[in-house]
């Protein structure tokens, strides 16, 4: 059995937004930490479906029929193969869960995605 986690402290340690740390894997599912500010490319994820779980801020899941509002201790998950771009206007902590999820660019993440200089 692995240690214990601490969300807050996964989450400091991230140096880019949309970026992913794992910290759990259970059930063949992996339970990832993410920032985000500003958005995402536009993508999809064929092969599995993506949960957001909300832990401080507030995120719009953008989807071509309608957007998603998101905010502190709220879920959501986006089917397979539904596009989608997440948005988040101030920064926000979350977690994503999936069976692979990516945080390259075939996943979304956009080219300039580092924090500046002493933002968290």
């Amino acid at each position: 059995m692995k240690d214990k986690v601490n969300i807050p402290a996964a989450l400091a340690r991230l140096t880019e937004f949309w970026s992913q740390e794992t910290v759990a894997q259970a059930n063949g599912q992996l339970f990832k930490v993410a920032k985000g500010i500003g958005s995402t490319r536009w993508h999809q994820h064929d092969d599995q479906d993506e949960l957001f779980i909300i832990y401080s801020g507030q995120l719009t899941i953008q989807l071509r029929d309608r957007d998603v509002q998101l905010g502190e201790g709220d879920i959501f998950v986006v089917p397979r193969g539904v596009e989608h771009c997440p948005k988040a206007d101030i920064e926000t902590q979350f977690l994503i869960v999936g069976l692979n999820i990516t945080s390259n660019a075939a996943g979304g993440k956009p080219e300039a995605s580092r924090m500046a200089e002493g933002q968290t």
